[in-house]
């Protein structure tokens, strides 16, 4: 269906006019089996018995069975045909292979994040609420560890291409600082924020151990969704009680988006960023446009309504302010209402995501990253100053990217700031995040 329109493809000399695309959301696990010598020696014979029955009944995110459980077939057999098939997908856990496919999207760097698919992870999060699959605390704690120590390696082969996150729990506060303190060591840039217990908020005093070590190393701290969230709880009978299988995925994605984004609301009013001025926050995948409305409500609780003044006590600056300062929008994926929206989300705060290799993405499910960012920033009418910050040099800044790299990249891989921003023609997003309206994420 897509063939003749597959997207840009890398042109043989200098692209003019070039323009540096950092991707704000990738996603990199490895197969299932090579997990294995980053696991503790101790644990690697249950683990063997598990990809056993991972060979057998385990899914990824990204594969026909899970896809199948929230999206039309027909959908799922283009992707088969038109992502599967060709190979695509080798990138999420081979480097090589992934440098070839950011040449083929015209990324020149990206951040990385961890996807399901970790070990002991059978299922991806709906479908294991559905079979009541579990992990043990150990397993989780292990599972992390051995990604964290795989992704060391992944990124190390292009760390002028590649930004790794480590996932560090929250629950052993004097191991998570350790973990942090080895991620830098080894060439990771940031970690991804876990779901927490709601008896233990993120902003609860014994988590100022692991804020101060992050301020220190000036190591970002990231949420996404289906990662990230103020509770570890996971609406299983809701999830089953669903009339429909498809029923139960707006459900839970609702849930996930409010639980992820109340993260901000946490480090605002819990005095995090207060005590912490020079951490960095991102947001990933979870929507731009509702900062918008969240920071004018949380404004107004500050300045306008009858909330006690003492609170300034704890919160010396405006909501906003502390957003302004210290916070910045993985946009991913990116509306073109969004686009339209630019300036009041901020056009300094927002770094575009690819999102590969979900189907989602603005990679995979349709023409191309091209026509994806056609039918939103061009659609639009952004501006070429607009565009560079949003598509790279947001991106760029927060993660002290090598600019000169990034350019001599973007020379070779294209595409063109002209091929970008030139309106569509066709509308090849009749479906996907391209019509997302302002406020969800959804």
């Amino acid at each position: 269906m897509w063939a003749a329109a597959q997207g840009h493809q890398p042109p043989n000399a200098g692209t003019p006019d070039p323009v540096v695309i950092v991707s704000s959301d990738g996603h990199a696990v490895a197969r299932m089996p090579d997990y294995r010598p980053y696991l503790p020696a101790d644990m690697r014979e249950e683990f063997d018995a598990f990809c056993e029955v991972h060979r057998r009944e385990g899914s990824r995110t990204i594969d026909p069975k899970s896809l199948l459980a929230r999206m039309d077939p027909y959908l799922v057999d283009e992707w088969t045909a038109t992502v599967i098939e060709p190979g695509r997908l080798a990138g999420q856990s081979d480097p090589a292979q992934r440098l070839t496919e950011l040449d083929r999207q015209g990324v020149a760097a990206e951040v990385l994040f961890p996807d399901f698919g970790l070990a002991f992870e059978l299922d991806p999060p709906v479908l294991a609420a559905l079979k009541g699959q579990t992990r043990t605390p150990e397993q989780v704690e292990a599972a992390n560890r051995a990604h964290n120590r795989w992704l060391a390696d992944f990124v190390s082969g292009a760390p002028d291409r590649f930004v790794g996150l480590a996932i560090v729990g929250f629950d052993d506060v004097e191991a998570a600082v350790a973990e942090i303190r080895w991620a830098k060591s080894a060439g990771l840039q940031g970690i991804v924020l876990p779901a927490v217990d709601e008896s233990t908020p993120f902003y609860h005093a014994r988590h100022e151990p692991i804020w101060d070590v992050l301020e220190e190393l000036g190591m970002p701290a990231n949420s996404h969704t289906g990662i990230s969230a103020i509770t570890k709880a996971i609406p299983g009978g809701a999830v089953a009680a669903a009339p429909h299988p498809s029923c139960a995925f707006p459900i839970l994605t609702s849930q996930g988006f409010f639980v992820t984004r109340e993260i901000l609301t946490h480090l605002i009013w819990g005095g995090v960023l207060e005590r912490h001025p020079d951490l960095q926050v991102v947001l990933t995948e979870q929507g731009s446009g509702w900062v918008v409305g969240a920071l004018t409500s949380m404004d107004y609780s500050y300045e306008g309504s009858y909330l006690r003044r003492d609170v300034r006590e704890v919160v010396r600056h405006k909501p906003s302010e502390y957003f302004g300062r210290q916070c910045h929008l993985g946009s991913s994926l990116f509306s073109l209402a969004e686009a339209q929206a630019r300036s009041e989300i901020g056009v300094d705060k927002i770094a575009i995501g690819v999102d590969y290799p979900h189907h989602e993405g603005t990679w995979g499910s349709g023409p191309g990253n091209v026509a994806y960012l056609r039918a939103t920033l061009g659609a639009a009418g952004v501006s070429a100053e607009e565009a560079r910050l949003m598509l790279g040099g947001n991106a760029a800044a927060l993660w002290k990217l090598d600019a000169d790299a990034l350019e001599s990249r973007a020379r070779l891989i294209g595409p063109s700031l002209q091929e970008i921003l030139t309106p569509p023609t066709h509308d090849y997003f009749p479906r996907g995040d391209v019509r997302k309206p302002l406020a969800t994420g959804v």
